[in-house]
């Protein structure tokens, strides 16, 4: 119950601020809400195309992110050469490489994907490859002692190690993943929140507008929620993100 008395704290203030602003541009949250559900079709629709794009980018940065970064973690010479190419392109925002994704992969959906992926996939690298240097080392020893391969010491110590950190770097690039699914949307496509969010603002319909900003709210709530209940599935050894 604790969970929702921000969001109802939030849903409060944005209530009482549009009625005292008494304003069309900022539309009450039951005036939003009864938007929602009169043109619910239409906007889960957008969402679904949407959700679709976050998902294929997310889950391939993380089938090809999480790999490398183990590789660059756990080989010392390849850390070494790796690495500072890795932490120089990370801070790059990305969004200023949009214009150039959409000449290599067009307008389309791949473009939209491609951006997704190459947000989380530098996220994802690099808590994997922080997440083994940061392996005691006397973790190794008993399977070395019993001269155990690469194989068994990945499997049994690096990744149990490194799926924690990696749950992590998907929670926080989500945020921003989403916030530039947005941006790209606005471009080449007719379906996705960010197309209707401002085609809706074009048609100065500001209560469907908003009624679509909180869909994409809803999007990035859910997202983290079900990244919380994967981690508590394959981590069961870490701590609950509810009793944190």
């Amino acid at each position: 119950m604790k969970k929702w008395l921000g969001i109802l704290l939030l849903i409060s203030i944005w209530q009482f601020t549009a009625i005292l602003a008494d304003n069309n541009i900022f539309p009450s949250f039951t005036q939003v809400l009864a938007a929602l559900v009169w043109n619910i079709k239409t906007i889960l629709i957008h969402g679904f195309y949407s959700c679709l794009r976050l998902i294929a980018g997310v889950v391939s940065a993380v089938l090809i992110g999480m790999p490398v970064g183990i590789l660059i973690g756990y080989h010392k010479r390849l850390s070494e050469y790796i690495s500072p190419v890795i932490y120089l392109l990370a801070p790059i925002p990305k969004i200023a490489l949009l214009p150039l994704i959409m000449l290599l992969f067009g307008i389309g959906d791949l473009s939209k994907i491609f951006i997704i992926f190459i947000i989380m996939l530098f996220q994802v690298i690099v808590a994997a490859h922080d997440a083994v240097k940061n392996i005691p080392q006397e973790y190794f020893i008993p399977l070395r002692t019993i001269r155990a391969g690469h194989n068994s010491i990945i499997r049994h110590i690096i990744i149990p190690a490194v799926l924690p950190e990696m749950f992590t770097s998907v929670r926080i690039g989500l945020a921003t993943g989403i916030s530039v699914l947005f941006f790209a949307e606005t471009f080449g496509t007719r379906w996705g929140l960010g197309f209707y969010i401002m085609d809706m603002w074009m048609r100065l319909n500001y209560q469907q507008m908003y009624a679509g900003i909180v869909v994409l709210g809803i999007l990035g709530l859910v997202s983290v929620a079900i990244v919380n209940r994967l981690q508590k599935r394959i981590c069961p050894w870490m701590p609950s993100q509810e009793k944190r």
